[in-house]
């Protein structure tokens, strides 16, 4: 998903500067080598005699004394000092005006992320990472992405993407990014033992007991490791990877709902959790009368209660304050729905 249209721009930038630089050559070489076969100087002499006259400086001890080397002086004066300054300014303003861009880019950026508050951090932006920001982008969950190659985190931010270079282990960085106003963090970094360290510094930012880190875990032996630093959810890529495929071989068609629900754009459905607040109108009424399947079209497959997730229920379950509803449907009719769930 990474464009590389601001390394084309870059590219694009260093040849005009080679050809700039070329060019520029090219002028000191010509009146090197003129004034050398002209006034008969050697090559220093020569070229200090052609760096004085395009640079305006004038002259000192070294002057042109035959007609030729005045005529071809004043071609060089002429010719060459326009030249030079033409490639000069345009390599400064290059410079200038790409270094400038940078800055101004990186305060933008820093001062957008400031403002951010119930936010996710993206920890890591490799292939799961990449995976990560797709997903959040699709569902337009504010969120942030830190991660410590510099090139990554230009062509994320050439794509709109709130992103800031730096090490995630480190508190100042993970402050900079919101850690103690976000929503949670996903640790997706490519080594356990950094996942494990960007979870212990998250948690001890954010003491919040709502406030949730995914981290992944490449070894077996990272999983505990990683809830006992303060993961709340650990997920292993491999493994799951390895489940789906098994699933895709023995069950296609529930593999084929299962995309469709979460990667199919096109087809609307989604599976969503709806939050119950207590001052919703839904608490204190069944799931037969609550009007979730009738009103929002929609399908409750399970409640999430006190932590414990309830997958077993039945049309007299009652819905209490503080459940989470796990519900497929619509995807506009969801979000009425979690409208519903947060205020009745």
């Amino acid at each position: 998903m990474k464009s590389f249209r601001r390394g084309e721009e870059y590219i694009v930038l260093v040849r005009q500067l080679l050809i700039y630089l070329v060019i520029f050559g090219g002028l000191l070489m010509m009146g090197t080598s003129g004034y050398m076969y002209l006034e008969g100087l050697s090559w220093i002499d020569a070229l200090y005699l052609t760096v004085t006259t395009v640079s305006t400086v004038g002259y000192g001890d070294i002057v042109p004394r035959t007609s030729a080397g005045r005529a071809f002086t004043i071609f060089m004066i002429i010719g060459g000092v326009g030249g030079s300054l033409f490639v000069l300014t345009q390599i400064f303003q290059a410079i200038v005006q790409g270094e400038l861009k940078n800055i101004l880019g990186r305060r933008g950026m820093q001062r957008k992320i400031d403002n951010l508050s119930g936010h996710v951090i993206v920890c890591g932006a490799g292939r799961v990472g990449d995976v990560v920001i797709e997903r959040l982008q699709q569902e337009q969950q504010p969120f942030v992405v830190l991660d410590r190659d510099e090139t990554i985190c230009r062509e994320l931010s050439e794509q709109g993407v709130l992103t800031m270079q730096g090490d995630a282990t480190i508190d100042a960085v993970m402050l900079a990014v919101g850690v103690d106003r976000a929503k949670g963090v996903i640790a997706a970094l490519p080594h356990d033992a950094d996942n494990v360290y960007v979870t212990l510094t998250a948690r001890s930012l954010n003491t919040n007991p709502t406030f949730a880190i995914v981290a992944r875990a490449d070894r077996p032996e990272a999983v505990d490791k990683l809830r006992r630093a303060g993961a709340t959810t650990v997920v292993s890529p491999e493994t799951m990877g390895g489940r789906q495929m098994a699933t895709a071989m023995t069950k296609p068609a529930i593999i084929d709902l299962m995309d469709n629900v979460f990667y199919n754009q096109e087809l609307h459905l989604d599976i969503a959790e709806v939050r119950v607040r207590p001052e919703s109108d839904l608490v204190g009424t069944s799931l037969a009368v609550c009007g979730i399947k009738e009103e929002y079209d929609s399908l409750i497959v399970g409640i999430q209660r006190a932590g414990k997730l309830i997958s077993s229920i039945s049309s007299t379950e009652i819905v209490q304050s503080d459940d989470v509803l796990i519900v497929i449907g619509h995807r506009d009719n969801l979000k009425k729905l979690a409208r519903r769930g947060a205020n009745g």
